[in-house]
């Protein structure tokens, strides 16, 4: 009887333990999209980059990215902003992809998008500078993106936007604010 007892107990702190570890195991194995809301869809949406070549951003499936508005005639938050951009991009562009959309099309061409990224070190591999027409960047930027209201657009956003690699948004970042910088950084850290 006493074997019994004791065989029975055993048993139980062994099932305990193992049900622990499994807890432990899960909690362990949590991604940093884990912690992050699902916020909304990005659909599918076409331009033309730098290098004038077509950009599909459902071509960004499979890799996390960081969408970013912005116009190079800017001379007020767009500098800061690719600042910052240009040093995530620096620290982070083996895990992260970026992807700048020009709110002025009309001005911004390949070719002058082109040179823009030159002054930030901008790679072509990671960070694409994309331009579509007025009425389409409205859309993304609003439905897509959650930036803006469409009825009263705002040409530009000091706020980073981070998308899964379901394209999916799963933050704000708000550039101009060292806090909400550092954030994203420690999001993007934790990327394996």
């Amino acid at each position: 009887m006493r074997l019994l007892a004791i065989t029975t107990l055993l048993s139980i702190l062994v099932g305990l333990t193992a049900c622990q570890q499994e807890g432990a195991q899960q909690t362990f194995d949590k991604t940093p999209w884990d912690t992050l809301p699902v916020l909304r869809a990005v659909s599918s949406f076409s331009g033309r980059d730098q290098d004038s070549a077509v950009f599909r951003a459902d071509a960004m499936k499979g890799r996390p990215w960081i969408a970013s508005f912005f116009f190079t005639r800017c001379q007020t938050v767009c500098p800061a902003l690719n600042n910052v951009l240009a040093g995530i991009s620096r620290e982070f562009s083996s895990k992260v992809s970026f992807v700048s959309l020009t709110s002025d099309p009309d001005n911004d061409l390949p070719s002058v998008m082109r040179a823009y990224g030159e002054q930030y070190g901008a790679k072509r591999s990671t960070w694409a500078f994309v331009t579509m027409p007025l009425d389409s960047m409205i859309r993304v930027s609003s439905s897509d993106l959650g930036l803006v209201s469409p009825s009263e657009p705002d040409l530009h956003s000091t706020r980073f936007v981070l998308i899964d690699s379901e394209m999916q948004v799963r933050g704000y970042y708000d550039s101009a604010d060292p806090a909400d910088v550092e954030k994203l950084r420690s999001v993007l850290k934790a990327i394996p």
